[in-house]
């Protein structure tokens, strides 16, 4: 039997003990009655005034034609971790913009096969044009990541791309071109670099970069042929496609000069991560004391959750009940049972189930941060077993009030039919109705209701409708854009801040807003998605409030901002107060 066989039998088995063991939600909302329009049976989902909630595929549409990858699979690893895209307004015209990240060839060939990354620009009418090559943008690697932030203050979004060849930064200049200023800057990190996450980790009112590294990895593939095959479950694991075949690199935390160029504080800070094989990570005030904490996903070695004790950090992974070992790629942030406190979804590997972790600060009063994983109790643990679980948002499609949540899947066993392909897998929209998720792709996203490859996930309002669309990323496939329908028929609110004191885009505010005895949070920049980034401009589903009674703005700063009596069904740009 192979590896991939065994496998395969060994996680549908435990899918299927899983279901036949499910037991009912103990959750929030345990005892009250399912939201309007949840449809666990198939049915169409209908909003208040009729028609559906549905996501529709417009990639063609919208003119985005790109595949990622070019060339055969050759069988390395770099390959079948796929790349991300990020969504964000670099021209500053109020639509955001979408950059997709792409392998350009085989692993190790200086032979350009395919077209490298690419620069979409929002034309505000639904479509996209491609401006890569005036913008300054033009790029050929082996890429994973990107990540926009105005990381010098002036208004202007720049840009990270992380590869398996190092990281490069581009300054945006203003005027619709960029300048590489990757060495300059200090930021170029040799190697193979994955995620990344921008963050004033020091809150001095300038962005700061921590930036994730996996594996050292030969830049030959033929030096592969040396290495030793290792055992996993028991059997022979080729060590080309083996993590634990590399040694981990360290993370970098770069702190930002305020002059254009960052010094590394890594050791000062503890936050080099040396065992990690870093792939993702969220950064969030997960116990609302004015500093953001980080967690970082890692792949076959232990989660890291860190807490910010006044600019430096501390492990408390153990402490916070989080530092679980199987194979992360993707994380979210949302506040899923909607008590005021910060929860986060953790996509996991095969055969390990996803885990939502269950913020108990303020439900116990507890003078320690910990969490809980209530994956089982709300159905995401089971169904998510034979899954390779990717990109991933909180989100409310249906704009009801209650977060939804979006993962994207594909497996990195081989495809049985066409071995030079990696097997594909259905994703998951799952309809929150306060007291379980609830699969319902086929009906709400009829589209991508079948197996994809994908990796990447990124949410933005490209076209400023009131609801959330979505951007995902193919390993060797086509980019899917799907536009949101049927949500802008209920109430919803988004905010975008602008900080003076604090960074420029307010990234680490808490924003929380309140209606009709309704209560929800979100923190800017937090989401972490697998090397994808969504615009950080916030969405709060209202339902059928047809206001806001109060939102309430904690800058990073320190600052506290509140507005009273904002109407709904509109977008709301905040500037911090003097």
């Amino acid at each position: 039997m192979t590896r991939r066989d065994w496998l395969w039998r060994a996680t549908l088995a435990a899918a299927a003990v899983g279901a036949g063991c499910h037991r009912a939600s103990s959750g929030p909302g345990a005892a009250g009655s399912p939201r309007p329009g949840t449809s666990t049976s198939g049915h169409t989902l209908q909003p208040a005034g009729g028609g559906a909630f549905q996501f529709v595929d417009a990639t063609q549409a919208a003119g985005l034609h790109f595949t990622h990858s070019a060339g055969e699979r050759t069988g390395v690893l770099p390959e079948d971790m796929g790349s991300g895209l990020a969504w964000g307004d670099y021209d500053n015209d109020g639509y955001p913009d979408l950059y997709v990240v792409n392998q350009t060839g085989a692993y190790g060939s200086s032979h350009i096969q395919g077209p490298g990354n690419r620069l979409f620009r929002n034309q505000r009418d639904g479509t996209f044009r491609d401006v890569t090559d005036e913008a300054g943008l033009t790029l050929h690697h082996f890429g994973m990541g990107a990540f926009w932030a105005d990381y010098d203050n002036d208004g202007y979004l720049d840009l990270l791309v992380t590869g398996v060849g190092g990281c490069y930064l581009y300054h945006n200049e203003g005027n619709g071109r960029f300048r590489d200023v990757s060495a300059s800057s200090g930021v170029f990190t040799p190697g193979w670099t994955s995620g990344a996450v921008w963050f004033d980790f020091d809150r001095d009112g300038w962005l700061d970069l921590y930036l994730l590294r996996y594996v050292d990895y030969p830049a030959d593939p033929a030096s592969l042929k040396f290495l030793q095959a290792s055992q996993q479950y028991g059997l022979t694991v080729p060590p080309a496609l083996n993590p634990q075949s590399f040694t981990a690199q360290p993370n970098r935390l770069l702190r930002n000069n305020r002059d254009g160029t960052f010094s590394d504080v890594t050791a000062w800070t503890g936050m080099a991560d040396r065992r990690g094989r870093s792939l993702t990570a969220t950064v969030c005030d997960f116990n609302a004391d004015g500093w953001p904490d980080i967690y970082v996903g890692n792949d076959l070695s232990e989660n890291r959750f860190y807490l910010n004790r006044r600019g430096r950090f501390i492990d408390r992974s153990a402490q916070t009940w989080t530092a679980e070992n199987k194979g992360s790629m993707g994380l979210a942030v949302g506040d899923y049972n909607g008590d005021g406190a910060l929860d986060f979804f953790v996509a996991h590997w095969l055969s390990l189930g996803d885990s939502l972790y269950e913020n108990l600060w303020l439900q116990t009063g507890a003078k320690e941060l910990a969490f809980t994983d209530a994956a089982a109790d709300v159905g995401l643990a089971y169904i998510s077993l034979p899954m390779v679980g990717w990109g991933c948002s909180f989100l409310d499609f249906d704009n009801d009030g209650m977060l939804d949540l979006f993962v994207v899947n594909g497996s990195t066993l081989e495809n049985p039919r066409q071995p030079e392909l990696l097997a594909p897998q259905k994703p998951f929209l799952f309809r929150f109705d306060g007291q379980e998720y609830h699969d319902v792709t086929a009906t709400a996203a009829p589209s991508i209701a079948r197996p994809l490859n994908a990796r990447g996930l990124a949410l933005a309002d490209y076209d400023r409708d009131g609801d959330l669309d979505a951007a995902i990323s193919s390993n060797r496939g086509p980019l899917i854009l799907l536009r949101a329908e049927g949500a802008e028929k209920r109430n919803w609110l988004q905010i975008e801040l602008e900080g003076r004191k604090s960074n420029r885009q307010g990234i680490g505010a808490l924003v929380r807003v309140a209606a009709e005895n309704r209560k929800w949070v979100q923190a800017v920049g937090s989401q972490g998605s697998y090397l994808s980034q969504h615009a950080t401009a916030l969405h709060f589903g209202l339902g059928e409030a047809a206001k806001a009674e109060r939102v309430e703005i904690l800058w990073p700063s320190g600052r506290r901002q509140i507005l009273t009596g904002v109407a709904a069904r509109q977008r709301l740009k905040i500037t911090e107060e003097a």
